[in-house]
């Protein structure tokens, strides 16, 4: 009989001397109850339930995360974490084994209890079922879906939600799973389906989450293949030409290539300003364009010639669809590895120059305003709202100036914005990915969850941009390697005395904030692996014996030492939790210090008690400090402009930090317990400090003059400086150098970018 399939009682599965038990929704492990949040449950079961088969990347994120916008990185910690807690091996899998780039496969044999499941197996782990049973599940199916032929069929993800919350789970999980587990469970679907109309009426409204398109990709054709850096794109009106920024000449200038076969490429700017961002008014007659040498927005006629300035503030133009006005964001950033150090907001200014009009407040929303894109039809301008660690996607209308919220906080860096031509949805970035999201025309609102269009692998998907026609998108490819270099130096004239070397030699990730410990001998830092998010390191001075001590945490760095040099503070995120957390090294345990939400890149006061971030209390970058455990914020600086980044002196006295000045950061200083700050830098470009000399005069910082980024350090007694490395790449960038305890050496990160640009086919 069909009822005997489907017994009323949830199964329990065997492995080895693991019982996974459904009905209680518990893990035991030789007899001993063991921890697993429900994610990690559900991404379990569903293994399980699959055992033998290839579960792809994208197949376990629908069904365990549902409508929840989460990357590739929530998937790995959670494998970690069952691996951990079930005693498994990535490298020698027994029971989970990774399918690289592709997905995961359970490979143990289960056994199991209490009931029958999607592959045939009896409570007492046989096959079963007749061709009778089978011809009359047939039947089932067939009745069900001429009956119901408008609602999708319920995926095995519905067993995997927590039984207190699965109707409650149940309209979101048909509408985005229901082209999986088809015909096995429908004695369970009939019970489920008896929900009643509230829940046909939820999944109604969801429906158009489940018929959301997801752009085919036709093919992807190089445009550009120079050995530097060329970003940004931009389409010209017919879409047979793209015009884009290049440093293939020694200085990021204005290029323009036709399409066409054969098409010859054309220099537009040749005068060393560094020209980038170009942006094709709709009409065709002009590209607007911001000079990082010069400052602000600038336009030239389509095919070069005179130019002139509409702005002296400014960068990322982008043109209204009448070709009539531009906005763009008030503050220009020079890290195009992640520009959220701002506190930028959105201006409008008209293509025949005049006065410029501010249309977002500073602190509404709270962070800096980025990345404009105009909407087709004229009526909002969509932005990226940023802190130090994630973004929104917000809109704007044109008239009104009234913000709109269309996603919650998404993790990644590098991220880009751009409408598509017919005004219904837009695309963004996040990291190596492009995701659709559909806005309402006319109100604006989010509709539905973002859809991935197309995953990069490990070259990093920037700039996208439209067509006229919207059947192609030209973007900017990176490949982007982050490591930790070395510098050494005299401790007596704190001159470098030798050429820089590379610590850690990683080619598709990221190594970066790295900290020596109180006696100059182990060096602390955060390395970013894909699928891992940031992951605390440990390695020698020399950059022998790398050794990981986080693998589980959703983000684990800024990494800085206690002054026993046995134990590390570091910013945690663990499920959506961010906290200052402590890392004992002999014990690996951690414990949680301080709630930390909203409180970025700590650095610990040299005695231990006390912490410095960057935080925007009210919507603007600012510096605090705060006892380490539990202590609560105390506001130090109440600037306008980005002010954040603080340092300790070693004696505990004074902080460093950086404060945007116009359209550059400088090196500022102040009393610990706060007070009025002293300007220390005055050269043009950005002081980015991190690290004092052991003797409490010299503040290490990267350093950009004319856009070349080197070491420097400045006096705090004299404001003297010196240069430690001789850089001269436009797409090198270095950052974050601290100071060893023993006055002999200088780490620091130093970033290389090359990319070109790519025309992506849709079909």
């Amino acid at each position: 009989m069909i009822e005997d399939k489907f017994p009323a009682s949830r199964p329990t599965f065997w492995f080895d001397d693991v019982q996974v038990d459904t009905q209680a929704f518990k893990v035991l492990k030789a007899g001993r109850e063991v921890h697993l949040e429900p994610k990690a449950f559900s991404l379990l079961l569903l293994l399980i339930e699959r055992r033998g088969e290839l579960v792809t990347k994208d197949e376990i994120l629908d069904a365990v995360w549902k409508e929840t916008n989460v990357t590739e990185n929530a998937l790995t910690r959670k494998i970690a974490m069952l691996r951990r807690t079930l005693g498994d091996d990535s490298r020698q899998a027994k029971y989970i084994q990774t399918v690289h780039t592709r997905g995961y496969q359970f490979i143990a044999e289960v056994r199991v209890q209490n009931g029958t499941f999607a592959d045939g197996h009896s409570r007492n782990g046989h096959q079963t079922g007749s061709i009778e049973e089978e011809k009359a599940e047939a039947s089932l199916t067939a009745s069900a879906q001429a009956g119901n032929s408008h609602i999708p069929t319920l995926s095995t993800s519905a067993l995997l939600t927590n039984q207190a919350t699965a109707t409650a789970a149940l309209p979101r999980s048909q509408a985005f799973n229901f082209s999986k587990g088809l015909s096995r469970q429908l004695a369970l679907i009939g019970a489920l389906l008896t929900l009643g109309l509230g829940a046909l009426l939820v999944w109604k409204f969801y429906l158009k989450d489940a018929v959301e398109s997801r752009p085919e990709i036709a093919e992807i054709v190089p445009i550009t293949t120079a050995t530097g850096l060329a970003l940004n794109p931009t389409f010209s009106p017919d879409g047979n030409t793209l015009a884009y920024s290049s440093d293939q000449s020694g200085s990021f200038e204005i290029y323009a290539k036709p399409l066409a076969g054969g098409g010859r490429e054309i220099r537009l700017t040749a005068d060393g300003n560094r020209n980038m961002e170009p942006a094709w008014s709709p009409d065709g007659k002009f590209i607007a364009y911001h000079s990082a040498k010069r400052g602000g927005i600038w336009l030239m006629p389509a095919l070069g010639g005179a130019v002139r300035q509409l702005t002296e503030f400014g960068c990322r133009p982008v043109w209204s669809p009448d070709s009539a006005t531009l906005t763009f964001q008030s503050e220009s950033f020079h890290d195009m590895i992640q520009p959220y150090a701002s506190s930028a907001t959105l201006w409008l200014v008209s293509a025949q120059g005049g006065a410029a009009k501010q249309i977002t407040q500073a602190g509404t929303p709270a962070g800096g305003h980025i990345c404009p894109a105009w909407s087709p039809d004229g009526r909002r301008i969509a932005f990226l709202n940023t802190d130090l660690a994630s973004y929104q996607i917000w809109t704007v209308a044109v008239e009104s100036g009234q913000a709109q919220q269309l996603t919650p906080p998404l993790s990644g860096d590098k991220a880009d914005l751009v409408w598509h031509p017919d005004g219904q949805s837009l695309f963004f970035t996040m990291g190596m990915m492009l995701f659709k999201l559909r806005v309402a025309t006319d109100t604006g609102e989010r509709l539905g969850k973002p859809v991935k269009v197309a995953d990069l692998g490990f070259t990093i998907f920037r700039n996208p941009a439209f067509s006229a026609d919207g059947k192609k998108i030209a973007y900017s490819s990176w490949t982007f390697n982050g490591n930790v270099w070395s510098v050494p130096l005299s401790p007596t004239t704190f001159e470098a005395t030798g050429p820089a070397t590379p610590l850690t030699q990683e080619t598709a990730s990221r190594n970066t904030l790295a900290a020596f410990s109180p006696d100059g001998r182990r060096i602390a830092f955060a390395a970013e692996r894909r699928g891992l998010g940031y992951q605390l390191w440990l390695m020698e001075p020399d950059g022998e014996n790398q050794l990981q001590l986080t693998s589980d945490a959703q983000a684990a760095y800024s990494p800085q030492w206690f002054p026993d040099g046995n134990r590390l503070l570091f910013e945690c995120v663990r499920e959506g939790r961010q906290t200052f957390s402590s890392l004992a090294l002999d014990s690996r345990q951690e414990k949680i210090l301080s709630e930390a939400k909203g409180l970025e890149f700590p650095r610990l006061s040299p005695d231990g008690t006390q912490v410095a971030f960057t935080y925007a209390p009210n919507g603007l970058f600012n510096v605090g400090t705060m006892a380490t455990e539990s202590g609560t914020p105390k506001q130090l600086t109440f600037a306008q402009q980005f002010t954040g980044f603080p340092f300790w002196s070693p004696d505990g006295k004074w902080l460093a930090f950086q404060m945007k000045q116009g359209d550059e950061m400088q090196i500022m200083l102040m009393p610990s317990e706060g007070g009025a700050p002293t300007r220390l830098t005055f050269d043009h470009g950005d002081h980015w400090p991190f690290g004092w000399s052991p003797d409490g005069d010299k503040i290490a910082f990267a350093g950009s003059r004319n856009g070349v980024w080197n070491l420097y350090w400045v006096s705090r007694a004299d404001k003297t400086q010196q240069q430690l490395t001789r850089n001269t790449k436009l797409n090198t960038i270095l950052r974050v150098p601290d100071w060893s305890p023993l006055g002999n050496q200088i780490v620091y990160e130093r970033v290389e970018l090359t990319g070109n640009i790519n025309l992506m086919h849709l079909k």
